[in-house]
């Protein structure tokens, strides 16, 4: 008894208001079917209210024969099947297989359908791009040729629109300038831009040559891009092949232009390329993408100020402009780096040296060999080569016209400085070079390691030289090499040739100094050579190797073109001036491929050097004695 007693009834005025809300649902369901009785037994009047109510707000004309139905519950709303819609002069043209709209209830109430949303099913659009889909006649055609914060621009900014989705859409893209046509598919968006002066946003997902992507876009005033002013605009695009966001102002006059902060990063930019229907031949991976900048972005040109740039494992900093319309586009700019590794640049160059060790005959191709026209400005603080390292270096690359110039403005490394200049100019023979170059004062044990097959050089090394040559292939460029070249290395060390242990043995063990001699190194002074390079072969001038304990004049040829050395060298201690006896001397070739080289002693000269030996070669021969029948009897 407790417990019904303590069980309160149903306050009556709860009751009260439950009913009272079933009855206004009820009027309100009652009042739409009364106002909608006109549209419920027409189908045609019913499409011709849409048809007409959509021609009035976009300029669209619609065309349909498919079944159109009005269903009142849950919510409001008109089904199209089969619609076709398109602007007087072509430029869009969208066929879907349905329109659902649906109807703000406000207006219904009154008698009138007005659409507050509505969803294109599988919508197949066709966009001229060089087209103007926009007739005068219409709410957005009015808003459009307004005059921007006139009374009339102000009217006609409260024109109603409303929320369109697409589903499972498609989209192509032509324009007469373009080189082919694009095509977008899988489009599920939807557009929500409710007044023509208000914001209009998009959001949806959209796939683009096999990619799919996630889109979110905003411009502040649509009205106003459309009579030629400017607007707000905010973009994201993320994908797996692109990741992007824009944040800035978005003008149309006197042609689209974007200015505004640029973000975007990408695994491949070589496969982002390929999406975007371009098939070039990048000059290096261009893997792991990331940029921020501050951007300018029109169809006849682009630039990058304040930009930061991770690119191949590289980061640089600077600024960047392209500019559209020739057969190339063109890129210039500055960049600097604290790290700059330019392997990934030179690693997907053809091969110098084929599998049997000599110089590769694969013709050239230059095909695509350029991507662009460049002229880029390079700065590093610390700059990596395959086999060398610089610090504050600065190089430049000019690229027009089938013409590439690569200048070394100027490096430090290794305790010296380096500077450089090359072209390569593509022919109908093959491609033409011309370089040239200086080195002061550089550690050449630094920068050649084990440069003279199994013997080493150290020294500072000041180095000149001027080279031209031409060909289809490596093989033929060093056949046809031409150039100067001096070299002089000051305070340095001949590892594995030890000169003056084996000028103090030659008049004892002569025979020996073949295994003496790589017993240790020889100091020097100073040294150097000149070579003159003809056709491939280069003669050494001049080779002179000075030193407290040992001299060494040497001259010979280099074989590019076959990679082999012969050089013919003769040692001698000092030279003195007291009139003594002239100091023993030697002679031996280094001979050989440049991968396999060999130091082959002149063994007649050493006899002839060794006291012990000398006598037996100042010997004549004894005559031959007459034999008994020698007269022949």
């Amino acid at each position: 008894m407790a417990t019904i007693a303590s069980v309160s009834p149903t306050p009556p005025r709860r009751h009260s208001s439950r009913i009272i809300g079933a009855l206004a649902a009820c009027a309100i369901v009652i009042a739409m079917t009364a106002a909608v009785v006109p549209w419920l037994f027409s189908t045609s009047v019913l499409r011709d209210e849409i048809v007409a109510q959509i021609r009035q707000m976009t300029g669209l004309v619609a065309l349909s024969q498919g079944r159109a139905v009005f269903v009142v519950l849950p919510e409001p709303h008109i089904s199209i099947d089969d619609i076709h819609f398109a602007d007087p002069s072509g430029a869009l043209r969208i066929d879907a297989r349905y329109l659902k709209g649906y109807l703000r209830v406000s207006a219904l109430l009154r008698g009138r359908l007005e659409i507050a949303s509505a969803t294109l099913g599988a919508p197949e659009i066709v966009i001229d791009l060089d087209g103007h889909p926009v007739p005068a006649d219409s709410a957005i055609g009015r808003a459009a040729y307004a005059k921007s914060a006139s009374p009339q621009a102000t009217f006609a900014d409260e024109a109603r629109l409303g929320v369109v989705s697409l589903v499972d859409g498609s989209a192509r893209l032509k324009s007469k300038s373009g080189s082919s046509d694009l095509w977008i598919d899988d489009i599920n968006v939807t557009l929500d831009w409710r007044t023509l002066g208000a914001s209009a946003s998009l959001a949806g997902t959209v796939r683009f040559r096999g990619q799919s992507a996630d889109i979110a876009a905003m411009i502040a005033r649509p009205s106003e891009l459309l009579r030629g002013e400017q607007s707000a605009l905010s973009l994201k695009i993320d994908g797996p092949a692109l990741s992007l966001s824009a944040e800035g102002n978005l003008a149309s006059a006197p042609r689209p232009q974007y200015t505004g902060r640029l973000a975007a990063s990408a695994p491949s930019v070589r496969k982002l390329v390929e999406t975007g229907g371009y098939f070039v031949d990048l000059p290096a991976p261009f893997e792991d993408f990331a940029l921020t900048c501050e951007a300018s972005l029109s169809a006849a040109s682009a630039s990058f100020s304040g930009l930061h740039l991770q690119l191949d494992g590289n980061e640089y900093e600077g600024a960047l402009a392209v500019l559209f319309g020739g057969k190339k586009p063109v890129l210039s700019g500055t960049l600097a780096a604290n790290l700059l590794s330019l392997r990934p640049f030179l690693e997907g160059l053809p091969a110098g040296i084929a599998r049997d060790g000599q110089w590769s005959h694969d013709l050239f191709d230059l095909e695509g060999a350029t991507f662009a026209d460049l002229d880029l400005r390079v700065s590093a603080s610390r700059l990596i080569l395959p086999e060398i390292e610089m610090s504050d270096a600065a190089f430049s690359l000019l690229s027009q016209n089938g013409r590439l110039e690569v200048a070394l403005v100027g490096a430090k490394a290794y305790q010296g400085e380096i500077r450089g200049r090359a072209s390569f100019t593509a022919n109908s023979d093959g491609i033409e070079v011309r370089a040239s170059g200086a080195m002061t004062d550089v550690d050449v044990a630094a920068l050649l390691p084990n440069s003279i097959g199994p013997w080493t050089v150290s020294g500072a090394v000041t180095a000149t030289g001027n080279f031209e040559s031409s060909g289809a292939s490596m093989s033929e460029v060093m056949r046809n090499l031409e150039g100067r070249a001096q070299v002089a290395l000051d305070h340095g060390e001949l590892g594995g040739i030890n000169l003056e242990k084996a000028l103090g043995s030659l008049d004892k063990r002569p025979l020996a100094l073949a295994n003496d001699i790589h017993y240790g190194g020889t100091a020097f002074d100073s040294a150097g050579f000149g070579l003159r390079i003809v056709a491939g072969v280069g003669a050494i001038d001049d080779g002179q190797l000075r030193s407290s304990s040992a001299n060494l004049g040497f001259g010979g040829a280099v074989e590019f073109f076959e990679r082999t050395l012969n050089v013919h060298a003769i040692a001698s201690l000092p030279g003195r001036d007291d009139g003594a006896e002239p100091e023993p001397k030697f002679a031996f070739d280094v001979a050989g491929s440049w991968d396999d080289l060999a130091l082959i002693p002149d063994a007649q000269s050493l006899i002839r050097q060794s006291g012990a030996a000398a006598p037996l070669f100042s010997q004549q021969p004894a005559a031959a004695k007459p034999t008994a029948n020698s007269d022949g009897k």
